[in-house]
């Protein structure tokens, strides 16, 4: 049995929560929120900007903690999944590591790269597991899109395109999701998810050349061209200034030399392949998403002792450099070499 703690009842803990009442040989022990309210699992609200599957259940047998310190303290669980404001994940992170404890941390890994260093060096001085919550790299019309362009049957890629956009985040705890000071804006919070699938596709850019909306300080929209040195045409924009009505979508398109890829997370089916020389036809593809098979992933491990190699936390940190090199070319104006 894997035991976790998870910190941070908002809406991606709650996410979590219903993740890990589906996985069997695995227990949420442990409760950790400065809300007690969001703690009552029974009558607490749901929000966010994508429908995920809730608990099904209100852990009447997990303790409950308003204090983070008491909560490693008393242990009793193997692992810390952290839910927090992105602004608390480096530093709540090197703490459960440092108490001893494997750590599930959620995206972005931190706030800058600096802060990415730190955590990494706490994983190395600890010894113990660390997985974030890119999950992306786990959700199967992604999985399934490297695949095929990996096995290279549609010959090698041409151009590729990702978009990722929201309605305003208002659901956050302080409204800390706006305030770029915690979230890194949407530059950060929002598309970095395209940042690291973009690296995992096709590998580290020499360069990113971005134009943005700013709002508060912060970049709300980014759209940004990825320089490759095979000549590759990339692009990924991300924002979260679109109306209420809009709500969320993720799409990706994928030009290879006798294909095209189009995934949208809108459309009847999420992935579609269309070659050259036959009919469009849908990827079959799981059911489950990302956030599914990322936990099942990061438990499976802790169980295990070693985790997936699909995603580690140099590639996490390196994502978070990407987006900060793209936030600066937007403050600038300016190309930045990555």
């Amino acid at each position: 049995m894997t035991r976790i703690a998870l910190v941070g009842v908002g809406f991606m803990g709650k996410t979590h929560l219903g993740v890990y009442d589906a996985l069997d040989g695995v227990e949420v022990t442990a409760l950790c929120d400065v809300r007690p309210a969001q703690m009552d699992l029974a009558s607490a609200e749901p929000s966010g900007n994508i429908e995920v599957a809730a608990s099904g259940s209100t852990l009447p047998d997990a303790k409950r903690y308003a204090d983070y310190e008491e909560l490693l303290g008393a242990g009793g669980f193997d692992a810390v999944d952290v839910c927090l404001p992105t602004y608390l994940h480096a530093d709540y992170s090197i703490r459960a590591l440092d108490a001893g404890y494997h750590v599930f941390c959620e995206k972005p890994m931190a706030l800058c790269g600096d802060e990415a260093s730190r955590v990494i060096e706490a994983v190395e001085r600890s010894g113990r597991l660390f997985q974030v919550g890119q999950c992306l790299r786990f959700w199967p019309a992604y999985v399934e899109m490297k695949r095929i362009i990996d096995e290279g049957d549609y010959g090698a890629t041409r151009a590729a395109s990702f978009t990722r956009l929201s309605n305003t985040p208002r659901w956050s705890w302080d409204n800390w999701i706006l305030d770029p000071d915690r979230s890194g804006s949407a530059a950060l919070d929002l598309h970095i998810h395209d940042v690291d699938m973009v690296r995992w596709l096709f590998g580290d850019p020499s360069a990113v050349r971005s134009r943005g909306i700013i709002d508060n300080g912060g970049v709300s929209h980014i759209a940004t061209d990825y320089a490759y040195d095979s000549g590759l045409l990339v692009q990924a924009t991300g924002g979260w200034i679109c109306s209420d009505s809009f709500g969320f979508r993720m799409q990706a398109m994928i030009i290879l030399e006798r294909a095209t890829l189009e995934l949208d997370s809108t459309g009847e089916h999420m992935l579609v392949v269309h070659p050259s020389d036959g009919e469009a036809a849908p990827a079959a593809l799981d059911a489950r998403d990302g956030f599914y098979y990322e936990l099942s992933s990061f438990t499976a491990g802790v169980s295990s002792g070693k985790l997936s190699e699909a995603l580690t936390p140099e590639d996490a940190a390196a994502a978070v450099r990407m987006c900060r090199a793209e936030i600066e070319s937007v403050e600038t104006g300016r190309e930045i070499r990555t």
